[in-house]
């Protein structure tokens, strides 16, 4: 049985919408930003005050020990 014009242009439609969201499952899949883990969300803070991705190097520290004479 023949399908009528409009039957036709339904189906058309609807395949081209199929392989949009097809297309957009794909993007999604390609970008995904999902378990990237936490260490990629951090941001440091340097001396200046300016955002960084790397961890500042850690400063020395000098403790200065008192002597108490009895």
């Amino acid at each position: 049985m023949a399908d009528s014009f409009s039957k036709k242009q339904q189906h058309k439609k609807k395949i081209l919408k199929q392989k949009e969201k097809d297309q957009k499952k794909a993007d999604r899949k390609l970008h995904n930003n999902k378990g990237k883990g936490f260490d990629s969300m951090l941001i440091y803070v340097d001396e200046n005050g300016h955002f960084t991705d790397t961890k500042p190097e850690p400063k020395l520290v000098i403790k200065k020990e008192t002597t108490k004479n009895p």
